[in-house]
């Protein structure tokens, strides 16, 4: 066992925020283990397992933000956390972040949905320390993969946060140990999108006479089924395909 003089906090949700948490128990004593939820985190499950609700059930401690600020020895991992973290407010400055971009590219919000809308060819999840930016801080890791031409915004979550875990696995001793390098983000070769860059509602709804490249990525881009669907020629989608060179529409 190794970091027993440090406090972890998790700061996220979902099945993320779980997996991280069930590793870290795996090599840390769970009595020096944080957890902290998204505000909107009630502790019920919906599509995705609770947080909240696994960390109560497992007795671990959960924290609000300004329980963490004045941890000495704190390590913080956010993992899809919803908040702006101030740096400024904290003890320490081991803060570190996964976020679902091959960064400094897509920085900010929705970013498997633009992924999948500008047909990207690769993602990624990148291991950054957390700045008073919006993941605008050095990044310590990357892993980056292919994004198979019929892999919709759904299948493409799923894929970042097995990545994620990966990503953490890779890279939790040296972070425990602050054993790790980090490079400066070139931000002006970046993108970044906020909450208000995507309205779902309106931007789902397509009519058009022929299925080219562009709306096939974006089209994708909106298969997310617990949240919406596309809407093609007032017919909704559940999914679309690219096979033989023709590109097949499965509707509801």
């Amino acid at each position: 066992m190794f970091g027993q003089n440090k406090i972890y906090c998790i700061a996220g949700k979902n099945q993320c925020g779980i997996n991280f948490l069930q590793y870290i128990s795996s090599k840390i004593n769970k009595n020096k283990i944080l957890i902290l939820p998204n505000d909107n985190d009630i502790g019920k499950d919906n599509w995705q397992p609770s947080l909240k609700k696994y960390a109560i059930k497992n007795k671990y401690k959960i924290v609000n933000i300004k329980d963490v600020y004045k941890i000495k020895n704190l390590i913080l991992i956010s993992i899809e956390y919803e908040h702006l973290i101030k740096v400024n407010k904290f003890i320490s400055n081991e803060l570190f972040n996964f976020h679902f971009s091959l960064l400094p590219k897509y920085r900010g919000c929705h970013t498997n949905f633009f992924q999948i809308y500008n047909g990207e060819k690769y993602s990624g999840v990148t291991l950054h320390k957390i700045d008073k930016g919006i993941d605008t801080g050095p990044i310590i890791d990357q892993i980056k993969f292919k994004i198979n031409i019929n892999t919709n915004a759904y299948d493409n979550y799923f894929i970042l946060m097995n990545n994620s875990l990966r990503l953490l696995k890779k890279n939790f001793n040296n972070i425990s140990k602050k054993n790790y390098k980090t490079t400066v983000q070139k931000l002006d070769k970046g993108s970044y999108y906020s909450k208000k860059s995507v309205n779902y509602d309106k931007m789902k709804i397509f009519e058009i006479d022929k299925i080219n490249l562009t709306n096939f990525n974006k089209i994708k881009a909106f298969i997310f089924p617990p949240f919406q669907l596309p809407i093609v020629n007032k017919k909704k989608v559940t999914n679309i395909k690219y096979t033989m060179k023709k590109f097949r529409i499965f509707y509801d």
